[in-house]
């Protein structure tokens, strides 16, 4: 890894902490009446010590030592000519929460420092970042968003997926992500409201071979009433441009009108009509007619279903989503198909990481479910890292097997999650099923599209959690995830891999501020070109200053 790629990837980091500190340092402290994210937390949860009561700002450095033995540590040698190894993680870390009247920020960084016993030449470091927040710059007008990621990315969904991140796996790169999104918003004459946003966003891989991602987009919104009381009216703009500097560049722009008629106050329909002009499936910009209709309907405050339907460029397009909760369970079934100009785990739609299933999880369960806005994000982001570390789950985890690609794609996502909480055991059962196509009309990249014209990728796993005493926790994940390449270009057919990883892992606290660990890991993978086995015991002890 050069320095030099390493210190431009996280300077954009670097300057959303010195924005995030900034506003705290000028925000006026509160010693009353802050947010505690331990208010109500799952019994199978323990609580943190960022879980401090009446503060509206939290920093917490930390620091974890682990210990992974493991007889295949490189994953890249062929005919599974196992090399086992000893390795060892220190990874100091900081996690920053901020509450104040002008920002609500969340900011958790950990460096990995891993060194491999028997070959110092894999001895590596990784950054894992986690970030988001909002600064109100003008009040009640001129807002700022803003959120970043770090995390180890699959380059191919057909290469080897590792089953951690220490290990070597030549389809693994570090990747970074990075959004900046001011915004303005209010009223014209108290009847019109309207929303301007900038969307800035950057991703960079340390890999050579996959393309770093651009993306400038302008966005408006104009929405009001009309003489008839359930009728609504809205006009939405967006003009966006990806710069792909190992691909063709895209441009695209839109407008769409749409009314919304409450038949009921529980129910009301909708329909739209715009056009779209991009050069995504052809060299030369193309324009085309969009039209579609839906329903929202909340029949109580605990379900919701939503379904829209629209006529695009590339076919039809939808948005499907189902949501109910119980007191202590939810469960969400989604399918969306939308074209996307950045890889399935940086996009808003689907499930993404495992900290991302989580956080749909727990944002629909009580206690999180009812909270203030305000309080909210924070609460349910620690509520999940607790219970990830306490499972041994790396929250940058993929739930489906993704992969890097270089072009604009028509998507289709398939999820269901369905959670259950006891007052000792929780299951977790999570299926989702992926088609990923290449829409443009040319494209010279190396990616997985470049073999395939599309991508299908189905996954299911079950956690089950079981907490033993109020210190210590018990956990089993079961996982299987597979990736096929469908309509091949290079005349390869058998495109297909799988992945299955089983992991059990005990932890406990070994003191106020002191967590530990064990688990025990087996993955096997399954491919035409290099199948592999692996297992593992990982121990691990953290301190929380």
């Amino acid at each position: 890894m050069k320095l030099s790629g390493r210190l431009l990837r996280l300077l954009p980091g670097a300057l959303l902490f010195g924005l995030s500190t900034l506003a705290i340092a000028q925000a006026p402290s509160t010693t009353s009446g802050g947010f505690s994210t331990s208010v109500g937390a799952p019994s199978n949860l323990a609580s943190t010590p960022e879980s401090a009561p009446g503060r509206d700002r939290v920093i917490r450095p930390r620091v974890s030592l682990t210990e992974t033995l493991t007889d295949n540590v490189n994953v890249n040698r062929s005919n599974n000519q196992k090399q086992g190894d000893l390795i060892t993680e220190i990874a100091p870390g900081l996690h920053i929460e901020a509450r104040t009247a002008r920002l609500k920020a969340y900011f958790d960084y950990a460096l990995r420092g891993q060194v491999y016993a028997r070959e110092s030449d894999y001895n590596q470091t990784q950054n894992a970042l986690n970030t988001f927040g909002t600064l109100e710059a003008v009040n009640q007008w001129l807002f700022i968003d803003f959120s970043g990621a770090i995390s180890q990315q699959a380059i191919s969904a057909f290469g080897a997926q590792s089953p951690s991140n220490s290990t070597i796996n030549n389809n693994y790169t570090e990747t970074a992500s990075y959004r900046v999104s001011p915004y303005i918003r209010g009223q014209l004459g108290g009847q019109v409201e309207y929303l301007l946003r900038y969307n800035l966003s950057t991703t960079q891989s340390d890999a050579n071979l996959v393309s770093d991602t651009n993306i400038s987009e302008w966005v408006g919104q104009l929405s009001g009433s009309t003489p008839f009381q359930a009728l609504r009216w809205s006009i939405d703009a967006n003009q966006q441009s990806t710069d792909y500097s190992r691909g063709r560049d895209t441009d695209a722009q839109r407008i769409r009108a749409m009314l919304t008629y409450t038949v009921l106050p529980q129910f009301r329909v909708s329909a739209s009509g715009g056009q779209e002009t991009n050069n995504y499936a052809s060299l030369n910009q193309e324009t085309n007619s969009t039209f579609g209709f839906g329903f929202d309907w909340t029949p109580t405050e605990r379900t919701q279903v939503s379904a829209f339907k629209e006529r695009r460029f590339f076919g039809d397009g939808h948005n499907f989503s189902l949501s109910h909760r119980f007191p202590r369970s939810s469960i969400r079934i989604s399918d969306t198909k939308d074209v996307s100009v950045l890889p399935n785990q940086y996009t808003t739609t689907g499930l993404g990481t495992v900290y991302d299933l989580y956080y749909q999880i727990y944002s629909n369960i009580e206690p999180y479910a009812s909270m203030d806005p305000a309080v909210k994000d924070a609460a349910v982001a620690n509520a999940v890292n607790t219970m990830l570390a306490q499972s041994g789950v790396s929250p940058n985890t993929q739930v489906t097997s993704s992969f890097l690609s270089a072009r604009a794609t028509v998507q289709r996502r398939q999820d269901l999650t369905l959670a259950t909480f006891g007052a000792r055991n929780s299951i977790t059962v999570v299926l989702n099923r992926t088609e990923s196509q290449s829409v443009l009309a040319a494209q010279a990249s190396n990616d997985d599209f470049s073999q395939t014209t599309l991508v299908k990728q189905q996954g299911a796993s079950v956690n089950f959690a079981h907490r033993l005493s109020e210190l210590s926790n018990l956990n089993a994940l079961v996982s299987r995830q597979e990736s096929k390449g469908s309509s091949s270009v290079t005349g390869n057919g058998n495109l297909k891999t799988t992945t299955t990883t089983y992991l059990v892992n005990a932890s406990t606290k070994l003191g106020a501020k002191t967590t530990g660990s064990l688990s025990a890991r087996r993955t096997e993978f399954d491919s035409t070109t290099n199948p592999y086995t692996e297992n593992a015991l990982l121990g691990t002890v953290s301190f929380v200053y």
